[in-house]
């Protein structure tokens, strides 16, 4: 072994070991999560889910009105009277807060997307 191979082998467990740490100890950048929401296909509204209060929005939807409670990186549909939604599955749905996860209300055609920095895969079946 030459001295040049030496320095070589140090040089890369140094570059290793600054990397292992860079990622051990270092912040990760904080995902902005937007709660975007479609009614009829045409977005009506983009929500930023990661403000520290919760807040409510109405959205207007073709059987009447749908409300939204939004904050602290999650979203959900509240409760709706059963003549506006008769399905009643987007409210029991409940939060929401990982970047790809939806809520559907399929009689008014709503859709409530969350969408990040990246996408969080849970599982993929073949």
């Amino acid at each position: 072994m030459t001295r040049g191979d030496i320095i070589l082998v140090i040089s890369a467990v140094l570059v290793a070991m600054l990397a292992w740490a860079g990622f051990t100890y270092l912040p990760a950048k904080h995902q902005e999560l937007v709660a975007i929401v479609t009614v009829d296909g045409k977005e009506v509204s983009r929500l930023a889910v990661s403000t520290q209060t919760l807040k409510l929005v109405a959205i207007p939807v073709p059987r009447g009105e749908a409300t939204l409670e939004y904050g602290h990186g999650k979203v959900r549909v509240l409760p709706m009277d059963h003549t506006v939604c008769p399905n009643e599955i987007c409210w029991r749905t409940g939060w929401i807060s990982s970047s790809g996860q939806s809520i559907v209300c399929v009689p008014n055609r709503m859709v409530i997307t969350l969408q990040g920095l990246k996408s969080e895969i849970d599982l993929i079946l073949r």
